[in-house]
Parts: C-alpha cells; structure tokens; sequence
C-alpha cells in the first residue's frame, strides 16, 4: 500500500487486493476523508454491489444505507464507524448495524474499523471488517422469542396453579392474557353440555351489547364458535378479514382480534380472545406463544371443573349418607321398643313358676335371641350416633385407656389364661376419649374370642412413634384369618365363617365401629394374617397433632 500526499488519495496494491479477495469476511478500505475507496467481494456480497458499480463515486450512497440496529435511525456521517476512527485516530470494537441494501433488503452487520497510518505517522485511512450477523440475529430473536414464550406460560401457569376455584381460574386467564400481549379487551367463552351454543364465561373491558350478542349465541354463528370446532388460532384485522365477527364487534373501536382455542388433552374445551384497538398481525413465534397458554388455561379448566364436579359429588354422597345415617338410627331406635317387649314378657312368663320343662326351654331361647337382638340394636345405635353427634376432643394417654380396657377385660383374659404383654410408648393426643377405648375394646375382645385353642396364648399391644403418625398393633396367636376376608371383616355384618369359628358369638359391627371411628380420627386401620393357625395383627394409624 502507498501514498499519494499531494492528492489525499490512498492507493491500494494489486497483491494486497489479491490478498484481500481471499478473506472470507469483508474488507472495506476509506481514504482520510471516510469515503470508499476498496472493497473485496465479501463486501461487495454484503452491501449488494454489482461489478459496475464504481464504489469511491458511490460511496456516500453505500454507507447512507447504515442505520442503529436497535432503533432503525439512519446514522449520520460523524457517527459512522470509520468517521468515528478518523477523528479520534483509534480503533473501534465491533457495532451491530442494519444494513438497508440497494436492492431495498435488509440485513445486520457487525463493523470493526482501525486506523491506516503512513510516512512520518500520518493517518491516511481506515480498514475496516464487515462481518453478516443476519442468521446469527435471527437466532438469538428466535431464542430470545422463545424464552419469552416459556415466560409467559409458565407465569399464567404459575398463577393458575394457585387456585383451582372455576371462577378464579377464568378471571385470572382473561386478565394475564391481556397482560402479555398488551390487549385492550379480553374474554373467554365456553360451550353448553351440547356444544351448539357458546357463552361468556369470563371478560374484561368488553361492551355490553358485544356480551349480549356472543353469549348463548350458535356455535358456528361467529368466529369464536368456529375456532371451538376447529381447534386452529385465527387473527383477524378490520379491513382486510373482519368477517365472521359479530354485528356489534364491528362497531366497536377493536381493529384487530386474535381467537385461540383453550386445549385439555388435545381437545378444544373452550376459547379465549384478545381484541386489541391497533391493527396486529399475529406472528408466528406470538402464534405459538399464545397457543401454548391456551394449552395451560384449557388444562386448568379441565382441572377446576372437575374439581367443582367433585365438590358437588361429594356434597351430595355426604347428603345421602347423612339421610342413611338418619334412617338407620331411626330404624334401630324403634326395633328397640319392641325387643325390649318381648324379653318383658319372657321374663314374666318365666317368673310365674307354672311354666313346664319344654316351655321353659323355649322361654330360655326366647330370652336368649332377645338379649342378642337388644346387644344387636344397642350395636347399631352407636355405629350411627358414631360422626353424627359433634363429639369434644380432649387430651388422651393412649396408655392409661388401654390399661383400663384391660382391667375391664381382666376376668375373661384370666379364664382363656391369655398372657398379655405392651410395647412402645403410647402417646398424648387429642382424641375423643370413649371412641378411643371403644376400639381397643373391641380389638382386644376380638383378639379374646378368635383366640381358639392355642395351648399358650398371647396378645402384644404396642405403639410405635413414625414420621407423621402413630401406629398401634394388638397381635396375638390365635386361629388367624384367611387372606380373602382381610378387606370384608371391617364391613358391617361381615364376618369370618370357617369351622373354628361357628360357635363365636358377636353381632358383625365390631370391627366396622373400628374403621369408622379410626378414619373419622384422620388414620387408617388394616389386618394382617399368615392364614389360619398363624395369628392375627390389627394395625391402626392416628396422626400427629
């Protein structure tokens, strides 16, 4: 490279051209006053110059096409990079630029420039590297689109996983939506049992007349109907597309509306919609985005209303079993009276003295069935009054009730000579006191009766302190129970029949006063048994307080 003082101009060499042509990015040469004066082809590619061009005389032209990538302004000559290096004599990293072409294409450019300097130190010129960033561009925009995508639907994600009240769930969709895409309305719409007619479930900032026109309107009258069919996202712009709206939409200041379907398992289940006063076209990264909120409201939905059907469910078996509750107490309640007659009049006919040998025999058994009826009855009454009647909690030792239980069991324990042994620490807790002693007695006297004939019996009643609960064992070793009646014996009169067990008296609700009682505690109760001969373990949980 030489020059030429007397005309300021710079003249590049031949060898150093070949050397430029051989670069893969581009190269840009300027003379001391920032115009063009050499360009390789790389450059040449870039700007858009042909070879008949000549690039010194159109070299303002060239660089006229050089703007702020961010704000798109046209730079001004003292602000163009090799300007910039001219005057301060130092080199300038890499500026991002958009480059508007001859051609009227656009792309991004990066440009680094440094000084040329000649004899005696005179600055003459500048180098500078033109590097095309478009692809790069596009791909940290598609990156920087779709994180703002996960953004957004993680955040409506976020906010609708606070709440699964349907009305909550609506209102919350509706406002984020606007929120995210700037809108200046919004609505969610949802379809009858029958899907012919759609209704406004939830809206924002929308006209009454609009509301009144949409709501209860046929399916496919408007376009909020038809995206329900279709399951597809429509953008629609006055002017150009502005079909299929509503009379009233069309009045409305609204010049553009973005419809999209509210998706749960792959099924449209109901439509939002964004109406915006400035004319938008829907792009496809937004095109996306909003799909994908769609899919997160759909699901939501989905999960609220089955959380409110399941309210509703459950409203009314409470219901029913309020009114079973009732009709079982009061059907026990009145079998009382007249049970109670019968053993009156059994005992009478027993104590007049003039009864004979057979007849005694059979007021015997008339007493007999009586007292089992009346225990029956008795059995029944608690079983019901059991969750029905609000009962006081107060603070327990679980020890002491089981030490009472079997001191009232002390007698039959000593005659089936049953060596009886504790385990573990029983806790304090808030609990209702008879319920309480109610299941150890019954479990205990379970254990008494299916004892059998064990040569040496024993019953261990234990307690064991685990993470967030207490569990409680009475095992003994006596005749066991058959794995297919380990679910059924906590049912109401189900009981294990086996030849060891048939002379075993008991009315069947023993155990099933158990289960009621322990889940009404907030715990779960189960058996377990090897099978016949091998004993049998109830477990029960109460959880911590």
């Amino acid at each position: 490279m030489s020059v030429d003082l007397r005309n300021s101009a710079l003249i590049i060499s031949e060898d150093l051209m070949r050397l430029f042509e051989g670069i893969g990015d581009g190269l840009i040469v300027t003379n001391r006053f920032g115009e063009i004066v050499g360009m390789n082809k790389a450059s040449e590619l870039i700007f858009g110059v042909s070879k008949e061009v000549n690039i010194h005389k159109n070299s303002a032209v060239l660089l006229r096409g050089l703007s702020d990538a961010r704000t798109r302004m046209p730079l001004s000559s003292p602000n163009l990079p090799f300007n910039k290096v001219i005057e301060t004599g130092r080199p300038i990293d890499s500026v991002e630029l958009l480059l508007k072409k001859q051609d009227g294409k656009e792309s991004f450019v990066e440009i680094s420039a440094a000084p040329i300097f000649g004899d005696e130190n005179l600055l003459v010129g500048t180098l500078g590297i033109v590097i095309d960033v478009t692809n790069r561009r596009q791909l940290e925009e598609a990156l920087t689109q779709r994180n703002l995508q996960l953004s957004a639907i993680n955040r409506i994600a976020t906010l609708l996983n606070r709440t699964i009240d349907f009305r909550e769930v609506l209102e919350y969709s509706v406002r984020q939506t606007m929120d995210i895409f700037s809108g200046d309305a919004g609505a969610i719409f949802l379809p009858d049992k029958s899907g012919r007619k759609i209704f406004v479930a939830a809206s924002a900032s929308l006209a009454e007349d609009f509301l009144s026109e949409v709501h209860g309107s046929e399916t496919g009258a408007t376009v909020f109907g038809r995206v329900l069919q279709t399951g597809n996202v429509e953008s629609i712009v006055r002017g150009e597309n502005f079909n299929g709206v509503p009379r009233s939409l069309k009045k409305s200041p609204f010049a553009s509306v973005v419809v999209f379907p509210l998706k749960a398992k792959g099924k449209a289940v109901g439509v939002g919609a964004m109406f915006s006063d400035a004319e938008r076209v829907l792009e496809d990264t937004q095109r996306e985005i909003i799909e994908g909120i769609g899919t997160v409201i759909g699901a939501a939905i989905e999960n609220s209303r089955l959380h409110e059907e399941t309210i509703q469910k459950t409203r009314l078996l409470e219901s029913k079993n309020h009114e079973l509750q009732q009709f079982t107490y009061a059907i026990t309640h009145d079998l009382k009276s007249p049970v109670l007659v019968i053993e009156g009049f059994a005992r009478e006919l027993r104590r007049g003295g003039h009864l004979e040998t057979e007849q005694e025999v059979l007021v015997d058994a008339i007493l007999a069935s009586s007292n089992r009826l009346h225990s029956l009855v008795n059995d029944l009454l608690d079983l019901a009054r059991v969750g029905s009647v609000e009962a006081v909690l107060e603070e327990v030792d679980l020890g002491e009730v089981v030490k009472r239980v079997l001191a009232e069991l002390s007698i039959r324990l000593s005659e089936r000579r049953i060596k009886v042994s504790l385990e573990g620490t029983f806790p304090r807790l808030f609990v209702v006191a008879r319920y309480l002693e109610r299941v150890f007695t019954n479990l205990i006297d379970n254990a008494i009766k299916y004892m059998g004939d064990q040569e040496n019996p024993q019953l261990v009643i234990g307690a064991q302190d685990k993470d967030d609960h207490f569990l409680f064992f009475i095992r003994d070793n006596g005749i066991g129970i058959p794995k297919e009646f380990h679910e059924r014996i906590f049912a109401i009169f189900q009981r294990v029949k086996t030849s060891d067990t048939e002379k075993v008296e008991g009315s069947g609700l023993g155990l099933a006063f158990v289960k009621k009682i322990v889940e009404l505690s907030g715990g779960t109760v189960w058996v377990e048994s090897a099978g016949k001969g091998k004993g049998t373990t109830f477990l029960f949980t109460l959880p911590r307080q």
